[in-house]
């Protein structure tokens, strides 16, 4: 058998990248502890360093301690030598997020969408991913990272289905190249929001994490070792399609019983407004102006905040729904952490003690022990961030 032969500039690459990425992650270092902890010689690492000098990734910080010879010169890396800019896309808002090389956010812009419409929601991202490359050094932009809701094929860029939303075959990815002549990475929003809070959230000494997106539709993203765990099609953690109510209500999936069915956003509202029919609730009917059909999550939790019976009856059968989902998660998955993010965690924030109760009832002792349970950090920035840092994960800066 011949021996391998790695060409030298293939080589090259491969150090380089090495040493980009302990500079990244260490902040501030010496050429003697790169030398140190890439096994590369003196000669090599100068090389390398002073390209990424040249190229403004790092700059010379001083001198370090002594150790029985010259101080050390200390190098620090630059994380914003380079930018992304994270989107998410939703049906009812279109937010984008300017970050630096780790993803920490430097500006945001929001802008509502009133439509369901994919292409529209596309449409709406473009002048505000426009505004904030405006004042950006050229060429200083890496891509643009997109989170959205739906099964998504990363690999084209594709939303496949997003069925709640009647997305079907939109290939943002390829849009979004094309318009602005950068690369494009989209992925699931719950994926996005996973990444977000490992890289600048609640996660970030977490090395095994679950994120459970709950808003419109439910979704987990999951982070193993603190890479985004990808599914063969790519299809992974769609806790909200697992039956929790055999011959339940109909999913958009075409299954009965499906958590989201029950206990997503829009089944929330839609059971709040069958019992408030149907038994009289003034708080409710008074808070949507006496029509049941405006009633929004924000509205249900100032009918919590005052005390409503009912509202209280349907939040409690919704954290059981939602806390035997999630402890699903937690038993299979084992993570040190399990974060609840989405749009009805945010109008309702009192899920959360409810869901990690049930969790604690429900799972099995030694993964419930192993598990923190809390609110996402990131918020309304969770999945733009995510997004971005899924882009930075995905295309070299150097």
């Amino acid at each position: 058998m011949l021996p391998l032969r790695v060409d030298s500039q293939v080589a090259r690459q491969l150090n380089a990248a090495a040493v980009f990425d302990l500079l990244k992650n260490r902040g501030v270092t010496s050429r003697m502890e790169l030398v140190r902890e890439t096994g590369l010689s003196k000669a090599t690492i100068s090389e390398i360093v002073d390209q990424f000098v040249r190229e403004g990734f790092v700059r010379a910080r001083g001198r370090g301690e002594a150790n029985g010879g010259r101080p050390p010169i200390l190098l620090e890396f630059d994380p914003r030598a380079r930018f992304a800019i994270g989107v998410q896309l939703g049906e009812a808002e279109v937010r984008a997020t300017l970050t630096d090389l780790n993803a920490e956010p430097i500006r945001s812009l929001s802008t509502p969408t009133f439509t369901a419409s994919a292409g529209d929601a596309v449409a709406a991202a473009l002048p505000l991913i426009a505004e904030l490359n405006a004042d950006l050094p050229l060429g200083s932009l890496l891509g643009i990272g997109v989170g959205t809701p739906g099964l998504v094929d990363s690999q084209t860029g594709v939303i496949q289905m997003a069925p709640d939303l009647g997305w079907r075959n939109v290939p943002v990815g390829p849009r979004l190249a094309q318009h602005f002549a950068l690369p494009a990475a989209v992925v699931n929003r719950a994926k996005a929001a996973a990444l977000g809070e490992a890289w600048c959230g609640a996660g970030r000494s977490i090395d095994n994490l679950v994120y459970m997106s709950i808003s419109t539709g439910i979704a987990a993203g999951i982070v193993i070792g603190g890479q985004l765990y990808r599914g063969v099609s790519m299809s992974e953690g769609e806790i909200g399609h697992v039956t929790v109510i055999p011959d339940g209500p109909l999913c958009a999936c075409g299954n009965r019983g499906c958590l989201q069915a029950v206990a997503a956003g829009p089944a929330i509202l839609s059971r709040l407004r069958e019992k408030a029919r149907g038994n009289g609730s003034g708080s409710l009917a008074g808070l949507a102006n006496g029509e049941l059909d405006l009633l929004a999550l924000e509205m249900v939790a100032d009918a919590a905040a005052a005390g409503d019976a009912l509202v209280g009856e349907v939040l409690d059968e919704t954290a059981l729904y939602l806390g035997i989902g999630a402890a699903n998660l937690v038993n299979i998955l084992n993570p040190g952490m399990l974060i609840l993010g989405g749009r009805v965690i945010r109008a309702l924030p009192q899920l959360v003690p409810l869901i990690e109760a049930m969790v604690r009832r429900r799972a099995m002792a030694v993964p419930a022990a192993a598990a923190e349970v809390v609110p996402s950090q990131l918020g309304d920035d969770a999945v733009p961030i995510g997004a971005a840092a899924f882009l930075l994960s995905q295309v070299s800066a150097i």
